[in-house]
Parts: structure tokens; sequence; C-alpha cells
């Protein structure tokens, strides 16, 4: 009996560490579910800890429709760290950052209304995945830049 227990309190403990959603740092709020297609998006923004941090740009595309936006993101410009958080590589930060409801990272709502109004409910949108994420160094400025999927909760 005493061996089940303790065999039944570590499946419990290891259950509970797996569903657990800990993200280092900043991060934006979790979309949950997402359906429909996704809108591919190009996304560069300058992450140096000087004057004009935040600025980013975003361009996002659907079969032939597209729009893109130029903007300064309070989300942005309050992280500590430049391209890479601590604890973690670039593309692992990157996700960590930049996973869940865009209205976190572009957090002005006619900016993100511009963005997306064409594609579905702008409140709704959140970046699902990321690939070729990159830093670089561009006249002494930390440029991060990747590709995003954006897809809407229901």
């Amino acid at each position: 009996m005493k061996r089940a227990a303790s065999i039944l309190a570590l499946v419990l403990a290891v259950s509970l560490l797996g569903a657990s959603d800990v993200r280092g740092g900043f991060a934006l709020l979790p979309a949950g579910k997402t359906t429909g297609p996704g809108l591919t998006a190009t996304i560069v923004i300058d992450v140096t800890n000087a004057t004009g941090k935040g600025l980013s740009s975003i361009r996002v595309q659907k079969a032939g429709t597209s729009e893109a936006v130029l903007f300064v993101s309070s989300y942005v410009a309050s992280f500590v760290d430049e391209c890479i958080p601590e604890g973690f590589g670039l593309k692992t930060g990157t996700a960590n950052r930049f996973t869940g409801l865009m209205d976190g990272f572009v957090d002005t709502p006619s900016v993100l209304n511009k963005l997306l109004e064409k594609f579905g409910i702008p409140s709704k949108a959140a970046i699902t995945g990321q690939d070729y994420v990159a830093c670089t160094e561009v006249n002494g400025r930390q440029i991060l830049s990747f590709t995003a999927v954006i897809q809407f909760q229901p």
C-alpha cells in the first residue's frame, strides 16, 4: 500500500510539472484555442537598450492581401535584455516573448486594428509560432527579426 501511494504521489507530481505553463521574464497572455488558417507575418523590432527601443514593423499577408504598420511597442521598450532574454536562447527567448495575444505586443488599438481588421477580429489575434529568428546589429542597433504565424481565437 505504501509503495502504491508513493508511485501515485510521484505520478501526480510529474503530471503537475508537465502541465504547468512557466515562462521566465515577460510573455504575452496565452491565446488558448485558435482556429482557422493563419496569416504570415514578418516582424522587425529595435530591441537596443537606448532611445528608440521598441520601434517595430509588422507586415502581414494572406493570399494576395497584405497590410503593414510601423509603431513603438511599450511592451518591447520594457525589456531588460536585448535580443536574448537571460536563461534562454534566441529562438526560445523570442517564442517566450512573442507567443500569445497580440494586443500585449501591439499595444495601440488603432495600430492593431489597421494591421488586422481585413483578416479577422484584431483583439482575438494571437501569434502562435515563430521561425527564421535573427538578431542583427545595424549601425550599433540590435534588431530582432522573425516570421510569425498569426491565428484568431474563435
